[in-house]
């Protein structure tokens, strides 16, 4: 088996060791500060652009954003009626036909911790 010697990076590819190094120092710069939530940010210095990338990998930069998410929790009663409740509930009153149902939770959700509350 033969190996073959891998060229050189070309100049204008950032090399990850320097791109992580620079990440780790902002990140502990993050750290050090008076512990301000409002600053969960690695800094306003923007990071080296990259100018070219080895052939058959392709970069699409994009907006980062943040959203909030809550669960849902269908609920269905022998009736057929369905409606939504925010909360992981015990019981609820069906809004068709008036029973007190008892709700056995199916499936995937919340932690288990957060369905008992």
């Amino acid at each position: 088996m033969t190996t073959r010697d891998k060229p050189d990076p070309p100049e204008d590819l950032i090399s990850s060791a320097e791109l992580m190094r620079l990440l780790a120092d902002e990140a502990d710069q993050l750290h050090e500060d008076d512990g301000d939530d409002e600053g969960d940010t690695l800094g306003l210095e923007p990071l080296p652009k990259v100018m070219r990338m080895p052939e058959g990998i392709e970069v699409v930069e994009r907006r980062v954003g943040r959203a909030v998410g809550q669960w849902i929790l269908e609920v269905r009663c022998e009736c057929g009626r369905r409606w939504f409740e925010l909360e992981a509930v015990n019981t609820g009153k069906c809004p068709r036909c008036s029973a007190l149902v008892m709700i056995r939770i199916e499936g995937t959700g919340p932690s288990d911790s957060e369905s008992t509350r």
